[in-house]
């Protein structure tokens, strides 16, 4: 007869778990957003910034999607305690880093938004890698 070794399961998990699964469903509300009511979200934009992000490539929002997917499945894996965690938050850091690269860096999101502009970028590729850790750490420690 084989006994299952039982691991509790802290708190902080559970709480860094919701609060990846929300921040990633806002994700997801914003890539709708971007997708199904850009010009409505340009209202405040200058002409620069609208032609700018009307500039921004198909494959890029193929890209935030895929972040978007594998950071919402990763949360959702995290919350049933599976190992497949690790891997959608390792798709979603990658995605999220090409996404934020590309319209930062390569197409000129800085110089077109200011310095103010890189603000939520950073904030994203730093909670994807946070997610991703918090993956890796409770794999190591039996919580998935």
């Amino acid at each position: 007869m084989t006994e299952e070794t039982k691991v509790s399961v802290p708190r902080w998990f559970w709480i860094f778990s919701i609060v990846a699964l929300l921040w990633n469903l806002m994700g997801g509300m914003i890539f709708l957003s971007e997708v199904f009511a850009k010009e409505a979200m340009m209202e405040s934009f200058t002409e620069e910034q609208k032609e700018w992000s009307r500039d921004i490539p198909f494959w890029i929002y193929v890209v935030f999607a895929i972040s978007v997917v594998s950071g919402v499945m990763g949360s959702l894996a995290l919350l049933v305690r599976r190992r497949l965690a690790v891997h959608c938050f390792a798709i979603s850091f990658v995605a999220v880093v090409v996404q934020m690269g590309y319209t930062m860096l390569i197409a000129g999101g800085l110089k077109v938004m200011g310095p103010s502009g890189a603000v939520m970028p950073l904030l994203v590729i730093t909670l994807s890698i946070v997610w991703l850790c918090l993956a890796k750490y409770s794999s190591n420690k039996c919580l998935l």
